[in-house]
């Protein structure tokens, strides 16, 4: 009898667990929401439910309603993804407590990951640098008692939960007050808390993605720099990090390593770092699969969903005997789609797609959930796809995704793909220069003028278009032209006459 995995989530990761899970022959059920019925996961899914609603209470991150389908359907697993509840103990623990595996970290270990201040702190007892860190804030007053040690700018957070969507920055002190008395007006935050950090805009941002089991065998992939953001968002990924100096990339899965001993970390993560100055500082943990998991999957050849599946089930990674460190043979690099207008702001896109095309070689990936008349809602995060090249050397690799994504054609609705061609002709993202405030001191978009790159594109499907529609026409006058009464005699009667 197969084993079968619920998945309550949508989008790109969806579509990414069902192909994956389905191949191991386990049966895939997926609940969606109603604005994502004509989706992609949901046709190919073994079975499908719908939630009563598409508000995320109601869908996404109702894990009552969740729970009630797993035991109605007798699910063995329950993949969440990332984002919503993948990040959640107290969902981890219902599964557990459901008799459910829960594909990802024990409760625990996501309960010790989110309090971002708890972790420094036990980081900082192993003598691991980290960043400097306020108290946690709750209030206004909090605010001020905590102020006066810290230069400005700094960066301000929520204690608990993932995504830059609720990251702030602050230049000086009353930009800081007001954007805490604004982030802590939402719930999530008055209950849980802000804290703020030193901003560092000319360092960079460095992953360490990791397995672990539960003998302490760790494999380490190779380290991914994400330090070209937009409002917090990574758009522009590549592994392994270019002009990075050997001993600190020792430095940095070293200290990875007595981390996640002492925290027993076991599943799929990454560990964040900080890098400025020959200084690797300490950030955080991110403890699910991620967008740019993609870009180890390319380095090890393997299918990291999978493997996320054998340890829930606490089984050992397969030649792996101690610490393992995987060593790059490509250059990978990994752009973010997103449904955003780039000329008014990034302000998300949504409607129907009315054109999609692309064309792949062998060293390019690109995983969406887009396809001709499908709808992009406003409901949801305006990420539509993850686009991947590699190649030996670091500049063929920006030299193919270049070429790429002269290759996509998406019409119907705006994409950042003209932001992300302009990008990949920056001279100091492509001399390896990027920092963390790359957008803001090393490339802005807004000076670049509207060009009529997107309209020659559009004037070129329209033109092969009305191509074809004229075909049509022929061809069907053509048609026509045979019915005429007599045709045939006409035809074969003058090459008799000819004889």
């Amino acid at each position: 009898m197969k084993e079968k995995v619920l998945i309550p989530t949508r989008g790109v990761i969806a579509l990414d667990i069902i192909n994956s899970l389905n191949s191991m022959g386990m049966e895939t059920l997926l609940m969606y929401s109603p604005e994502d019925s004509l989706s992609l996961p949901v046709k190919l899914a073994d079975r499908s439910y719908k939630f009563y609603s598409s508000r995320l209470e109601d869908s996404y991150l109702d894990s009552e309603a969740i729970l009630e389908k797993a035991r109605e359907v007798q699910a063995d697993y329950i993949h969440p993804g990332y984002g919503f509840l993948a990040e959640s103990p107290e969902f981890a623990k219902l599964c557990r407590d459901n008799n459910i595996r829960f594909v990802g970290p024990e409760s625990s270990v996501l309960a010790a990951v989110e309090d971002k201040i708890k972790l420094r702190e036990t980081a900082a007892s192993l003598g691991l640098p980290v960043l400097k860190f306020s108290e946690l804030i709750k209030s206004p007053l909090d605010f001020e008692a905590c102020n006066s040690n810290f230069n400005y700018p700094i960066i301000i957070k929520p204690l608990k939960g993932s995504g830059g969507r609720s990251i702030r920055v602050a230049d000086f002190r009353r930009e800081a007050q007001e954007q805490i008395a604004n982030l802590l007006k939402r719930e999530e935050n008055t209950q849980n808390g802000v804290f703020f950090e030193e901003f560092r805009p000319y360092a960079r941002h460095i992953e360490i993605p990791f397995f672990r089991d539960i003998k302490d065998n760790i494999l380490f992939l190779p380290e991914i720099e994400s330090s070209i953001q937009r409002r917090f968002q990574k758009i522009f990924q590549e592994s392994p990090a270019p002009n990075l100096d050997e001993r600190l990339r020792a430095c940095l899965y070293e200290r990875s390593q007595v981390l996640l001993k002492k925290i027993n970390y076991v599943g799929l993560g990454y560990v964040e770092f900080i890098v400025e100055n020959n200084e690797c500082l300490f950030s955080e943990i991110n403890p699910t699969f991620q967008i740019n998991t993609l870009i180890s999957e390319v380095h090890l050849t393997s299918n990291f969903l999978k493997k996320q599946v054998v340890i829930s089930r606490g089984e050992l990674l397969h030649h792996v005997h101690g610490v393992k460190i995987v060593k790059p043979k490509h250059h990978v690099l990994l752009v973010s789609l997103m449904a955003e207008d780039p000329y008014n702001n990034f302000l998300p896109s949504t409607g129907q797609i009315s054109h999609f095309f692309h064309y792949s070689t062998i060293r390019n990936v690109f995983k969406t959930t887009l396809y001709t008349g499908a709808r992009v809602t406003p409901m949801y995060d305006p990420f539509i796809g993850k686009i991947l090249t590699y190649a030996v050397e670091r500049q063929n690799a920006i030299n193919d995704m270049r070429i790429f994504l002269d290759n996509i054609i998406i019409r119907g609705i705006r994409t950042n793909l003209v932001f992300l061609k302009h990008l990949l002709e920056n001279g100091d993202l492509r001399n390896g220069g990027t920092i963390i405030d790359f957008l803001h001191l090393k490339f802005d978009f807004s000076k670049l003028k509207n060009t009529e790159e997107e309209s020659i594109v559009a004037a070129a499907l329209l033109a092969a278009n009305f191509h074809i529609d004229n075909r049509k026409k022929n061809y069907k006058a053509k048609l026509e032209k045979m019915k005429q009464p007599g045709l045939l005699k006409r035809l074969f009667g003058g090459f008799r006459g000819a004889q």
